[in-house]
């Protein structure tokens, strides 16, 4: 059931890339930007997560403290991922995020004390030649590179962070409820920021209020779906079956949608779906 819960919140992080970049063509690509787009997804996001907890919500000062640093690093994502897609396409930024929402949390759990071997880093090492492999030819600047850096580290420290949480059961609150939290600072954080500065400008069109919306439906029920995973599984096993799930249902996407698949395109999935079933096993 768990792994099951694994590949629906990879399924749904294979959509979120495309608003993320919707709501930039939008919006822009500046600061204020960005913490609009944080404001007003997560807003949505915490009126889907009460509805999916009934409305239900439990407090600790160990997972208020935990949001507001999950909170902080997101909306940091945020606005990194913005300035990333006006500068480069979307298949190399891609990349850096999947691969340090891989990487990392997988060093983490190692680190934690999960049992480790050499199979899985065998995995990892092939999830991580496939997400290079499936990099399309497309413009690149080099003012992208500081910000791919910042997606590849804030990513990946967004599963170090929830697999921090979940590792303290005496002190945590349940999923939902540490989810809800961090929509509850990421609106906070996002609105005190927006009125600090000169210009308060709050509004956005309505394509824009749509992508921040079906972005944050799909981020936040994957990101849930995730945290109750990660209470009977490794981090060192989920995340990188999550970036090799991602890999598999993008392909499956164009396939459906007729889209010319390369040779290459093909390999790198291939070696994506051994490398995801091994560490799945």
């Amino acid at each position: 059931m768990y792994l099951f819960m694994i590949i629906v919140a990879a399924v749904m992080f294979s959509f979120q890339f495309v608003f993320n970049d919707g709501f930039r063509r939008e919006a822009g690509s500046s600061l204020n930007a960005s913490l609009k787009f944080t404001l007003y997804s997560s807003f949505t996001g915490l009126i889907v997560l009460l509805v999916i907890n009934k409305l239900h919500m439990e407090v600790s000062l160990f997972s208020v403290l935990t949001a507001c640093v999950y909170s902080a690093v997101c909306i940091s994502l945020s606005y990194a991922s913005i300035k990333a897609f006006s500068y480069a396409n979307l298949s190399v930024y891609s990349v850096f995020s999947m691969i340090g929402g891989m990487i990392l949390p997988f060093l983490y759990g190692i680190m934690c004390g999960e049992e480790f071997k050499a199979f899985r880093l065998v995995c990892c090492v092939l999830i991580a030649l496939s997400v290079t492999m499936s990099i399309k030819k497309g413009e690149h600047s080099k003012k992208a590179t500081k910000y791919y850096v910042l997606v590849f580290v804030l990513n990946g420290l967004t599963g170090v962070i929830s697999k921090f949480h979940q590792s303290y059961p005496n002190l945590c609150v349940d999923s939902g409820s540490f989810m809800i939290l961090t929509k509850i600072t990421a609106v906070l954080f996002s609105l005190i920021l927006l009125l600090l500065k000169k210009e308060r400008n709050f509004s956005v069109s309505k394509k824009a209020l749509i992508y921040s919306g079906l972005h944050s439906i799909l981020n936040s029920v994957g990101n849930l779906l995730l945290l109750i995973a990660l209470l009977h599984l490794p981090a060192s096993v989920q995340y990188p079956v999550v970036t090799g799930g991602v890999i598999i249902v993008s392909t499956l996407i164009d396939i459906i949608r007729r889209e010319k698949i390369t040779q290459k395109e093909l390999l790198a999935t291939g070696i994506a779906f051994v490398a995801t079933v091994l560490m799945a096993m």
